[in-house]
């Protein structure tokens, strides 16, 4: 089992260069800072013609992204129509799997896979050869470009299965364990499967240099600019005494060095400036770029950049102060990066950018006044204010009470407004070149219209007098509209009256009616508004009054002693519960009925009793009303029906019903109300 600890990736064509890889020998999780791959693939042997499917699974913070290599090239939907890739969440939903599948493998499948997981600037891998049987055949490569000085490690990109041995050569002489000791620059690395967590190196026999297995890496501990152009020979041998070999050319690259940045002293507003980036060393071709403040140049700032193989400069024909700043040169080539910084500043007195001027802030509010100025160097910029009562100037910072913060662009931040923070106050600002600015202004507080709560609930009876409040507080002048249930009131009635009276905190608003009747319930809302800012006050009036008569009283079923009855219930009305009355025939007077009160059932669409103890075929009359805290509806019109003689049972044809809701029947005495 291998892992890819650190990738540094010299790209070359297709083919990606790994210059540092590191194999562990027992089976762990494998991370690089917060991507761990938590499942991989194992080394492989396979005959052609098998199917071949690699998988990885990897987590990170969020989902990472992989990429699939063999030998080093990056592996896509282009590489051969037998290879297919896919990516999707795991099944318990924690991280992401990665699968390569191979359809009809051949000998030249063979070679070392990795699979590389991505999330932002980290990555991790694994990698693990897949054997396909057949002759050995070595890869080509391109040149391989590497900076000198640096270490270099070559791995032999080869297939085929088996091999018995892997050989290097370099200048037509075999690197071998006899020719080590002669070439301290050279050695052979081996890397077995074995379970000891340490790296451990196999003993080499003697008549083998390379086992199956084993993964032979020439590593050259320092390349240096004579050994450009150089090839090193890779030949692998199977056991039936078949041989493949390939040489590969190493270009020594020297990164560029760069002389510092060369920027002119005592500059002024309004004159050329040069800024010159030159190469002391390095091969080419060598590209250049140029940042300003750690970021790419401004189009705004119109400077001309003018770049040659050895040197590039910057030309600011006006200077002026948004051109003041770090300037970095970056000089790239094949194998490495390199910078130089200078500063360019040109002496500028403070310039208002936004000179402060009289402020309103709102109570309660977060308010802002700014005082903005530019210079070179950066102006400092601070805020006093006027003690009225000593007379004398205090930082704001200094005062007692905090919540109080000033940006460095001059920005004064008080968190909430109170009325202690009116006053007088200076913007002060200065940065050591020309004469200060001061600027005094005057900061007022308003106070936005508001109330106290949200709203109120008020209740009364039909018929009696209502009187609905509105107080808004905040600075005068004070409007208020009035609307019930979104809709402009009608004053001009003679049973609505308004008045409004100012006070000290702001304004009374009273609506008054006369006499209350049912279209004046609802949801009344006082909307005021001031100057400074606008707020709403609701005042919900429930009228009481008596519900409207049950619907569709019938009778169900009847026997020789009871009678199951029912109706539909009242929804535009508040019932509470009902009232049923039930008389013979024989007296046609109501006077005389019997009279029960029913508790509403809330869930049931038809409410339903059970009259008992009747007398056997008797005429009966019911009737029942609904009722409330402030009165009973009229009765409905009454329903007849006769108890059936002793043994025998009615269900009525014209309207039945297969099952009854037993009700809780509660006998009280009748409510009456002023």
């Amino acid at each position: 089992m291998k892992r890819i600890k650190a990738c540094s990736k010299i790209k070359t064509n297709a083919y990606s260069f790994i210059t540092e890889v590191q194999f562990v020998r027992h089976k762990r999780d494998l991370a690089s800072g917060n991507i761990i791959i938590t499942q991989h693939f194992s080394e492989k042997v396979v005959t052609p013609g098998e199917e071949v499917s690699l998988q990885c699974t990897a987590t990170a913070d969020r989902p990472p992204r992989f990429i699939w290599e063999r030998d080093g090239v990056v592996i896509s939907s282009n590489t051969d129509q037998r290879y297919t890739l896919g990516q999707m969440m795991s099944s318990t939903g924690a991280g992401v799997v990665s699968q390569l599948n191979i359809s009809r493998s051949r000998v030249e499948d063979g070679g070392l896979y990795s699979c590389l997981a991505f999330e932002g600037e980290t990555n991790t891998g694994h990698a693990s050869r897949i054997e396909v049987y057949g002759p050995p055949y070595i890869r080509t490569l391109p040149p391989i470009k590497v900076q000198s000085g640096e270490p270099l490690k070559l791995r032999c990109p080869y297939y085929g299965y088996p091999i018995s041995k892997l050989e290097w050569e370099h200048k037509g002489k075999k690197i071998s364990s006899s020719t080590l000791s002669q070439h301290t620059r050279y050695k052979r690395t081996y890397f077995t499967t074995s379970n000891n967590s340490k790296n451990t190196r196999r003993k080499r026999k003697k008549r083998q240099l390379f086992e199956s297995g084993e993964d032979g890496v020439l590593n050259i501990a320092r390349v240096v600019k004579e050994e450009n152009g150089d090839t090193y020979t890779c030949i692998v041998y199977s056991p039936s005494g078949e041989m493949a070999r390939r040489s590969f050319e190493i270009q020594v690259v020297e990164a560029p060095e760069l002389d510092e940045l060369r920027v002119g002293s005592g500059l002024k507003e309004g004159q050329i400036v040069q800024i010159t980036c030159n190469i002391i060393s390095g091969d080419p071709p060598i590209y250049f770029s140029w940042l300003k403040d750690g970021k790419k140049l401004p189009a705004t700032l119109k400077i001309t950049e003018r770049s040659s193989e050895l040197f590039s400069v910057l030309i600011i024909k006006r200077v002026s102060l948004e051109h003041c700043g770090k300037y970095t040169c970056i000089a790239t080539n094949h194998v490495g990066k390199v910078n130089q910084t200078a500063d360019l500043y040109i002496n500028v007195a403070p310039k208002w950018i936004e000179e402060p001027t009289n402020t309103s802030l709102l109570l309660g509010q977060r308010g802002l006044v700014y005082c903005n100025a530019n210079g070179y160097p950066t102006p400092q910029i601070h805020w006093m204010k006027r003690d009225a009562t000593l007379g004398i100037w205090r930082p704001v910072l200094d005062l007692a009470g905090g919540g109080v913060m000033s940006y460095p662009n001059g920005t004064l931040i008080i968190e909430v407004v109170s009325l202690a923070d009116e006053g007088m106050y200076a913007c002060n600002v200065e940065n050591g070149v020309g004469d200060a600015l001061n600027k005094n202004l005057w900061i007022s507080v308003n106070k936005p219209v508001h109330f106290e709560s949200v709203g109120a609930n008020l209740t009364t009876k039909m018929g009696l007098p209502v009187t609905i409040s509105c107080r808004p507080l905040g600075d005068n002048p004070i409007r208020v509209k009035w609307s019930l249930d979104g809709k402009p009131i009608d004053f001009t009635s003679s049973r609505l009256t308004i008045t409004e009276t100012t006070t000290h905190s702001g304004l009374n608003s009273v609506i008054n009616i006369n006499y209350v009747e049912s279209r004046d319930g609802g949801t009344y809302e006082c909307r005021a508004s001031n100057p400074y800012g606008v707020a709403a006050y609701n005042v919900h009036l429930d009228i009481l009054e008596p519900p409207t008569p049950p619907l569709d009283l019938q009778v169900d079923s009847v026997t020789s002693n009871s009678a199951k009855l029912s109706w539909r219930d009242t929804i535009s009305t508040h019932v509470q519960y009902y009232t049923m009355q039930y008389t013979t025939n024989d007296f046609m007077m109501w006077d005389s009925a019997k009279s029960i009160n029913i508790t509403r059932q809330d869930n049931d669409l038809r409410q339903s009793i059970e009259l008992r103890d009747l007398q056997p075929a008797m005429d009966y009359r019911v009737r029942v009303s609904s009722g409330n805290q402030v009165d009973l509806s009229p009765y409905t019109q009454p329903v007849h029906f006769t108890t059936q003689q002793e043994g025998k049972t009615l269900l009525h044809n014209w309207k039945t019903r297969s099952s009854l809701v037993a009700l809780k029947v509660i006998i009280r005495p009748y409510i009456q109300f002023e």
